[in-house]
């Protein structure tokens, strides 16, 4: 007897107290943006991403050169705050990169004709237009052939044209397809990330960006074809889309540090700009400004333009007007206080 009772308190030991029940899902959870292709009006197969969320602010994604049409999933560590401003993203993917293939003949007309026909199958009128990096020159000539239905411009560290002496503009394309074969032909050692950048932010940042890499060049059986990048480097050669006094508002966001594109491009942008200009610009800050103040990016897409997204002892909050950078009370970060934290980088790096 005393056996058995000694048998039953240990097993009442061992049992959870009280366990409350599991809430199981009803759902999957997404492990990412699906691809998604459309028939053009030219006869080419256009692949392109949208979150789908309908009735949120749609915004029109035009990632860096060389990205594929699932680019927007590098910004998608800031996911939580899109969601929580509504904000719906779109991508159009471009030729040659990812699952699209390439056609020599393509233009940035092209493009902005594709962008269209994808708008209009997904029932979007007006939209947000966002560009980065190499993007820029995209998002200049729709910025261009459709002004009235831009709710609002926004360009991270994007390019208007390439300078003049840039081997890209006169190096033949042969030699160009050799010079890049690094970038399509090994996707982790291109897109390596200095450890101070966003490796050192964003956890599984450099990692994603290699996936990225992967995409683009190898997804659809291009075993790192570099004819899509290099025609892409090329066209940045072309003269900057004709955008004439665009009215809508326009926010620019420049690294004053930046070597690849520097602000003088985006106060070329500014200069098409008939609506109000927002220009932030970050002292000692290089490219990764496309990514680093991506909320701030995120609020100005809302409507929340007017304010700036700063972190003070450990809160992050909005200040009212245009505070730059340089002008931050001391022990104020701009951005949500998860800058401030550094990430074990676990990326092969």
């Amino acid at each position: 007897m005393n056996l058995r009772l000694a048998a039953l308190a240990l097993s009442l030991m061992a049992a959870p107290a009280m366990a409350k029940p599991i809430a199981f899902p009803d759902r999957f959870d997404s492990i990412g943006t699906p691809v998604s292709s459309l028939k053009t009006s030219e006869g080419r197969t256009v692949h392109y991403t949208d979150t789908g969320e309908a009735g949120w602010r749609p915004m029109l994604f035009v990632g860096g050169a060389g990205t594929s049409g699932r680019a927007a999933e590098l910004v998608a560590f800031l996911d939580t705050l899109r969601r929580r401003l509504k904000v719906r993203i779109i991508t159009v993917e471009r030729n040659g990169l990812g699952d699209t293939a390439y056609d020599p003949n393509w233009t940035f007309a092209d493009y902005t004709s594709e962008v269209q026909q994808v708008l209009g199958h997904l029932g979007i009128g007006q939209f947000s237009l966002v560009a980065i990096s190499g993007g820029g020159a995209y998002a200049g000539h729709i910025a261009a052939a459709m002004p009235e239905r831009i709710t609002s411009w926004h360009m991270l560290a994007a390019i208007a044209q390439a300078p003049a002496d840039s081997s890209m503009c006169s190096a033949p394309l042969p030699a160009l397809e050799a010079n890049l074969t690094e970038q399509t032909g090994a996707p982790r050692v291109f897109q390596a990330k200095p450890p101070e950048g966003m490796a050192s932010k964003v956890r599984g940042f450099v990692d994603r960006a290699a996936d990225e890499g992967a995409h683009a060049y190898f997804i659809a059986g291009q075993h790192g074809d570099t004819r899509g990048v290099v025609r892409e480097y090329r066209r940045f050669c072309d003269a900057p889309a004709p955008v004439k006094a665009f009215p809508a508002p326009a926010y620019f966001t420049y690294g004053e540090a930046d070597k690849v594109v520097p602000p003088a491009q985006g106060e070329f942008w500014a200069s098409t700009v008939a609506g109000r200009v927002t220009f932030r610009r970050y002292p000692g800050e290089g490219h990764d400004v496309q990514y680093r103040h991506w909320d701030q990016v995120l609020l100005d897409v809302a409507g929340y333009g007017s304010q700036t997204l700063v972190c003070t002892k450990g809160r992050a909050r909005l200040l009212p007007g245009l505070v730059q950078a340089a002008d931050l009370p001391k022990g104020t970060t701009a951005g949500v206080c998860a800058w401030n934290t550094k990430e074990p980088n676990h990326g092969g790096q």
